[in-house]
């Protein structure tokens, strides 16, 4: 066997596999003679079959089974010998000579691979904005109600009180106040609290089990997310401002739980909060660690498109395009498989910096890492349904059989290592911070770039 690589240009090669009977005809013979042992036909015991007969009926096959197996485990195994640098998979190429698939005979395989490039790129030299949610005491207020809510106890009232929750059916109503046709239907809860005027509370207090009230869930609570949420559509749907029918279904009251030491026991581990004072300081914490989660998306995202602007990353377009072809499960319009290739030209190049960074500045993982991630999502899907106990044998158990699942492993490694270069980006490149109040951080969030803007549609 004779295997050799060709350049191309700097971004393409083609991979030559030569091979000659000896290099194939041992495993043939294997396969044929296992056949022999196991054919049944008729005429012949079975074990009895000639051999001569077995290759007769099965050669060909096997041998381009074989053949193929031969083929992929060395041209597999000597990109690795050789440490070359690949993207994608290697393209199957037809020589100048035709094929025939003949036992005895010399064999010429061609394969075209594409070639990773060499990664030049710059941090940003200018300041990265980075926003941060200003906390206030409202904002702290509200999760620690929402704690006491959760934690307190349910009683079912007959009758509403301005601190009940409500479930019921919403039906959107037209302009002239009547029940909208194919207008939004949903059932969900009403938490009467949660609207600022007292005018509009009070048309909820006093309700009993199949009352009926319209009013305008946006001006009551007047924040749109929330009404969105709880009306379940979208906030671009124009419906979030439309009038509704409230019908009530049942009444829920909920006792607050106290904030003592008993609470803060259940929610941190004993001992470690032992006044409202810290609780608050916890709680105020929590709201910082998710809004910082928000905060690093959104960091994420812009160096990803500031990286990508300022660095030309060639690739060997032409072949990824005909591998991508190759592998369609069928043809789509060329407009819309160009706009799915720069999507995936661009997480291609993003990867690249992303191994570069990690390779040059030693960032690794251990698989220790990547089977605690696994265990971490075993246990945050059961705690979704209300186990938090689960028994650690049978944790470990899921997860080592998730991870043998295929691509799941690589996944993780990939999720981890990616992570890691990222808090190696933001420690590194310079930020301007910047607080500012819920309202204009979440606008901040969603805005898009001139980037953005351009290419993603």
């Amino acid at each position: 066997m004779n295997i050799s690589k060709h350049q191309n240009d700097d971004l393409t090669a083609i991979i030559k596999i030569e091979l000659q009977p000896a290099d194939y005809q041992p495993r043939i013979n294997e396969v044929i003679k296992k056949y022999a042992k196991t054919a049944n036909v008729p005429g012949f015991r079975p074990g009895h079959v000639p051999v001569g007969m077995i290759r007769k009926m099965y050669g060909p096959s096997v041998m381009l089974e074989e053949l193929n197996k031969l083929v992929s485990e060395n041209l597999g195994q000597y990109i690795f010998d050789n440490k070359i640098e690949i993207i994608g998979s290697p393209l199957p190429t037809v020589g100048e000579h035709e094929m025939v698939l003949e036992d005895g005979r010399d064999f010429e395989f061609l394969y075209e691979i594409g070639l990773a490039p060499k990664i030049e790129f710059q941090l940003p030299k200018s300041k990265t904005p980075y926003f941060l949610v200003k906390i206030d005491a409202k904002m702290i207020e509200e999760d620690v109600n929402d704690v006491r809510r959760r934690y307190g106890k349910f009683s079912n009232p007959e009758t509403a009180e301005e601190n009940c929750i409500l479930y019921g059916e919403f039906n959107e109503l037209d302009a002239d106040g009547q029940l909208k046709e194919g207008g939004v239907k949903t059932t969900t809860t009403l938490a009467i609290d949660r609207m600022p005027e007292a005018k509009d509370r009070k048309k909820f207090v006093g309700l009993k089990k199949e009352a009926v009230v319209d009013y305008n869930p946006m001006e009551a609570i007047r924040n749109e997310t929330e009404v969105a949420a709880m009306l379940k559509i979208d906030k671009s749907n124009a419906a979030l401002h439309s009038n509704y029918r409230f019908t009530v279904m049942t009444i829920s009251h909920i006792e607050k739980a106290e904030l003592n030491q008993e609470l803060f026991d259940k929610l941190y581990e004993a001992g470690s909060v032992s006044s409202e004072e810290e609780f608050r300081g916890k709680v105020k914490e929590g709201i910082a660690s998710y809004f910082e989660r928000e905060s690093d998306r959104k960091l994420k995202k812009d160096l990803r498109n500031a990286i990508l602007e300022s660095t030309n990353i060639p690739l060997p377009d032409d072949f990824l395009k005909r591998m991508v072809k190759a592998n369609q499960d069928k043809p789509m319009e060329e407009q819309e498989f160009d706009h799915q290739y720069y999507h995936m030209a661009e997480d291609l190049r993003w990867n690249l910096i992303m191994g570069h960074v990690a390779a040059e500045q030693n960032i690794t993982l251990e698989e220790e890492e990547i089977r605690e991630a696994s265990r971490g999502m075993m246990r945050q899907q059961f705690a979704q349904y209300g186990v938090y106990d689960m028994d650690e044998a049978k944790v470990e158990e899921m997860s080592n059989r998730y991870l043998t699942q295929e691509g799941n492993y690589e996944r993780f490694e990939r999720t981890i290592r990616e992570a890691k270069v990222f808090d190696y980006l933001k420690k590194t490149v310079k930020l301007d911070i910047t607080e500012m109040p819920y309202d204009e951080f979440v606008a901040r969030l969603n805005e898009k770039t001139a980037h953005e803007l351009e290419h993603h549609h």
